[in-house]
């Protein structure tokens, strides 16, 4: 059971964190400072403090006198990308006696990589029965998956010094996905693979699906396979129909394992994070050329896609990628047998890893006896260790630092 703070604890983060506004805040240390004077009435310095006491007492009468009653309905969005902000509306209505005077929002204990950007915008006269809208626009510094504190709606009436309302919306999810700088060029490894039914899948630079003639438009279908030309000719959507679409089935492998020393170092946060920038980089080519991501390994978790109306295998692994975090233990080894079984379809495998030693080697070799081309990514500061002791892979060793700074455009 959670241990609640003190009272005094509670009251003082309330009044400082809520209460106050940041004139406020100004407004008390001058009391304080007053205060000073209080040793002797013959300091004018005490008039001072006075005079501080009787305006707050007036603005606590009159703002709980006057505070606003209000109905709130609210939108945020559910997903932002990493270093961008995203605005939600909170459409608030004053069921109120009084008109609701200098009407604003706040976000009372904000995650860490999350800033509120216009907490200082206010909404001067919402009249009595009037709705008016106000925007939350929220900064994403920082990728992963928050839970944001409800708005509170309050009003700073009168002087800006103080707040009052209990308005707050209910609590909304954030999913923060990664930021990365779309490839110009990326060379995918042939393949020649046999499925079960005796048809050969196919991967490689320039390789296409046969074209075999028109159909009328799905809803939902990517846009890029409209035939423009056969749609002005018959007078209703048309899309381009190919043969066999399995031989664009790959696979992805993000390795997130770095082991534990005592504490994590800097640049083994640098390198995840351009790991997972890159990751998402490959994910976002298959998607351009119409390749389907069918099996996903992020860190210890797999993940096999199944389609889904209204989400893309590139949608799925963005919002994966949003949590994934750096592993201390090796589970490559565990995985291999279910792997394995997950490629039977799959025709090339995208290999991410962070570090390069014997398992990582044994488990790449493994999917190479599968029938699978291999493209391997090394995220790191300087060249493996052990040798590549195999050819039928592609190895290449990237710089973190180039990567998040968008200077791997071609692969």
């Amino acid at each position: 059971m959670k241990r609640r703070d003190p009272l005094m604890v509670r009251l003082t983060r309330f009044l400082v964190g809520f209460k106050m506004t940041p004139f406020g805040r100004v407004a008390v240390l001058g009391i304080f400072l007053g205060a000073l004077g209080g040793v002797t009435i013959e300091i004018p310095v005490y008039q001072i403090f006075c005079g501080w006491v009787c305006l707050f007492g007036f603005i606590e009468t009159t703002g709980i006198l006057l505070r606003p009653k209000l109905e709130l309905k609210a939108w945020f969005p559910d997903k932002v990308i990493e270093g961008e902000s995203v605005t939600g509306y909170v459409a608030i209505t004053n069921v109120g006696m009084f008109p609701a005077c200098d009407i604003m929002c706040a976000l009372l204990g904000m995650p860490e990589g999350l800033r509120h950007l216009d907490a200082d915008f206010s909404i001067p006269t919402i009249p009595k029965g009037k709705q008016m809208t106000l925007p939350v626009t929220v900064q994403a510094k920082k990728r992963g998956n928050y839970l944001l504190p409800g708005a509170r709606i309050h009003s700073t009436f009168p002087f800006n010094l103080m707040r009052f309302g209990k308005a707050q919306t209910d609590q909304w999810e954030l999913r923060v996905l990664p930021a990365f700088s779309p490839l110009e060029q990326f060379e995918i490894p042939f393949s020649r693979k046999t499925q079960a039914d005796g048809a050969s899948v196919e991967i490689r630079v320039g390789d296409s699906p046969e074209y075999i003639g028109n159909r009328d438009y799905t809803p939902g279908e990517p846009v890029r396979r409209l035939d423009f030309k056969a749609w002005a000719r018959v007078g209703r959507p048309v899309v381009r129909e190919y043969q066999d679409e399995l031989n664009s089935q790959v696979a992805i492998f993000l390795d997130t394992h770095l082991p534990r020393r005592w504490k994590r170092k800097r640049k083994d946060h640098l390198r995840l994070e351009a790991a997972v920038s890159l990751t998402a980089a490959i994910a976002h080519q298959m998607d351009q050329r119409d390749a389907s991501v069918e099996v996903f390994l992020a860190g210890a978790d797999l993940f096999l896609f199944q389609p889904a109306a209204g989400v893309t295998h590139f949608e799925s692994v963005m919002e994966v990628l949003s949590g994934t975090e750096l592993t201390d233990s090796e589970s490559l080894s565990q995985l291999a047998p279910v792997i394995s079984d997950s490629l039977e379809d799959v025709a090339v495998v995208f290999c991410v890893f962070v570090d390069w030693d014997e398992s990582r080697e044994q488990f790449v070799r493994g999917i190479v006896e599968s029938g699978c081309a291999v493209r391997l990514l090394l995220v790191s500061e300087s060249e493996p260790g052990i040798p590549i002791a195999y050819d039928e892979g592609e190895f290449t060793t990237l710089n973190p630092r180039a990567i998040l700074l968008g200077e791997v455009r071609e692969l």
